[in-house]
């Protein structure tokens, strides 16, 4: 039992060193987004990943966990009545459930080691045309000159997976971003894609602007009628730049912004 808490406190030293030279060396996430190409081989995505619900109609929610230890965390606090509560008040929006920690290490022995500190987030988006709510895509043509609004509420959940309890829930203020929208035009504000889902004709070129202070990307896979699966990659836009891209066939592309994945920053475009 000594044996085990000396590995599990050796484990817990190495994360808050890595931590701490991550910061010295700005070299988190959205600091480092110039070096990392997500369809090319610097990005490798974890086969554990486990996808617990898909969005279905009437129920957009997607929930995922980053391995089994962290789907148990995400057991044990959807058991929990604060977090019910939660959940209930969201119905009509689109969720994120996203079951990030505890990390998954494997031992020279070849068993699985986890810390006992699990984090579930929960993340609600809902956008606003002029003030009422927005869920089927439409076109530019009666979106134009209407004033947008996409907001984002987001919940930090920390599980005790050896006591099996919810320990504490720390709710971030909302995000807004507002915009006049203008045709053919995506805006980029802090993880969110306004309008998130829209309506264009083939020919069409849209321009995604990114008006927050963190790079994002567009990343997705443009599926046509004709049956091809196009790959989509924007590479990182930073703050006050924009990307272009031409959509010449009917289809329908599903993209997202990885870095932002678990925030629930994703968009839809119909080609028709």
């Amino acid at each position: 039992m000594r044996k085990d808490l000396l590995v599990l406190a050796a484990i817990i030293a190495v994360f808050l060193a890595i931590g701490v030279v991550a910061i010295a060396s700005k070299s988190l996430p959205e600091e480092s987004a110039k070096n990392f190409h997500t369809l090319s081989g610097n990005m490798t995505l974890d086969s554990q990943v486990k996808v617990i619900k898909e969005p279905a109609q009437g129920d957009n929610t997607f929930i995922y966990a980053v391995n089994d230890a962290a789907e148990e965390a995400y057991n044990i606090a959807k058991n929990d009545p604060q977090i019910k509560q939660i959940i209930d008040g969201t119905k009509g929006k689109a969720v994120t459930i996203a079951a990030v920690q505890p990390t998954l290490l494997t031992g020279s022995n070849g068993q699985q080691i986890h810390s006992s500190g699990g984090q579930v987030i929960i993340t609600a988006n809902w956008q606003l045309i002029d003030g009422k709510f927005y869920s089927d895509p439409a076109s530019f043509d009666s979106l134009q000159g209407k004033q947008g609004e996409s907001h984002q509420q987001i919940w930090n959940v920390l599980v005790d997976l050896d006591r099996r309890m919810v320990m504490d829930i720390n709710v971030e203020s909302e995000r807004v971003l507002k915009e006049t929208l203008q045709s053919n035009l995506m805006y980029e504000g802090m993880n969110v894609f306004l309008p998130d889902a829209v309506k264009i004709s083939p020919g069409t070129t849209l321009k995604w602007s990114n008006e927050s202070n963190v790079p994002h990307n567009v990343v997705g896979i443009f599926k046509t009628e004709s049956g091809s699966q196009v790959p989509v990659d924007s590479d990182f836009i930073e703050h006050n730049r924009s990307w272009q891209y031409s959509f010449n066939e009917k289809g329908v592309f599903e993209y997202r912004c990885t870095i932002h994945s678990q925030e629930g920053m994703k968009g839809t475009i119909i080609v028709s």
